[in-house]
């Protein structure tokens, strides 16, 4: 009975054993595409007041989301502008679509297909920070990725 019982048991341990094994290298790569397209879909390009190149410490922001649609080669992506509230609301939709059409030509230009990315211009209409001040009209001036 006691060599049935450790037999049973040896096998529950193996088999569990086996289980985790199995989800922890499913979980792996799962988690790891997660991470990349939480990090294409949530690290904004962000611009100066009233400008739409990109700046020189943005260059590795925008570097790293051609890296990702490089190795993900299916993935579309939707590039919005976005501005702060100052402004007119025409002024600000023709300045958010710039910031779109430049992040857009850039990465045309590092070789990713015109026919896999779109823009759209929400100018001050989507702020990511409600705020009214500095701080928060900094993170309003960006383009935000979507991947489709």
């Amino acid at each position: 009975m006691k060599k049935l019982m450790l037999v049973a048991l040896a096998l529950s341990l193996g088999l569990v054993v086996m289980a985790c094994q199995k989800k922890a290298v499913v979980d792996t790569g799962t988690d790891m595409s997660t991470q990349l397209r939480y990090e294409f879909e949530h690290n904004n390009v962000l611009f100066d007041f009233d400008r739409f190149n990109i700046r020189s410490d943005q260059v590795s922001v925008i570097n790293a989301k051609a890296a990702y649609l490089k190795q993900f080669p299916t993935v579309r992506a939707v590039i919005q502008g976005h501005c702060d509230e100052r402004g007119t609301l025409a002024y600000n939709r023709a300045l958010a679509d710039r910031r779109a059409q430049t992040a857009y030509n850039y990465l045309v230009d590092q070789g990713i297909s015109s026919s896999r990315l779109s823009t759209i211009s929400y100018g001050e209409e989507d702020p990511i920070d409600p705020g009214h001040n500095e701080a928060a009209w900094a993170k309003n001036r960006r383009a935000q990725f979507v991947q489709q």
